[in-house]
This record gives C-alpha cells, structure tokens and sequence, in this order.
C-alpha cells in the first residue's frame, strides 16, 4: 500500500502532506483523480509549470491547497484553512483504501 505522512512546511508555521515513494511510476494512483474526484472542487486551475515540475490549485468546500508534482516528490500545500484542509485530504486518501497515513518524526523538518 502506498503512504502518505503530514509534516511541517519548510520554514513555515503550517503542515502539508507529503507522498512516499515513486509518484511518476505507473502503479503509483492517481491523486489528482483521487482528490478530484471526492472532493468535488468548484475550481481546478493549473499553473505554469517549469520543466516538469507540475500545480495544480484546488478550491473546494473547506478551502484552498496545492497539488504540486516536481521531480523531488507530491505534495499538497493548504493555502487556507490549513488544518481543515489538511483533516479533509487526509481522511479522503485513507478512504480511497489506496493510502495510509504514516507517522514520523516531525522535528526532522523544522
């Protein structure tokens, strides 16, 4: 099963989740779909990305966060309503049954 772990931004006061593993491969699932698709979001807009370093921002129910897929990991970023947002997507990507949430160290990324 693929995981997922919820830890502190770099420099910043707020947390984000960030995915384990190899999220180009071909097994890894869809986390756009996954999202999209339960948490309904009025808007989807892509940024412009670099190279191949994608974001997506969402606007959905309980707020704003970005999708953000570069060469170094998948993360999602609140934007507003941080832990909310944080609560929310986390509880969808455990119930999609293709996620878990993992524990770690958080004083690693102060």
């Amino acid at each position: 099963m693929n995981s997922f772990f919820i830890r502190p931004g770099y420099k910043s006061d707020h947390d984000l989740i960030e995915f384990s593993g190899d999220h180009r491969s071909d097994d890894f699932p869809d986390v756009f779909y996954i999202l999209k698709n339960a948490l309904k979001p009025s808007i989807i807009i892509m940024e412009d990305y670099v190279t191949d370093d994608y974001v997506w921002v969402f606007e959905f129910e309980s707020g704003i966060f970005e999708l953000n897929d570069d060469w170094g990991g998948l993360f999602i970023i609140p934007k507003t309503n941080h832990k909310k947002v944080i609560n929310q997507i986390s509880k969808t990507l455990v119930s999609s049954g293709s996620f878990k949430d993992i524990q770690v160290d958080t004083s690693k990324y102060t």
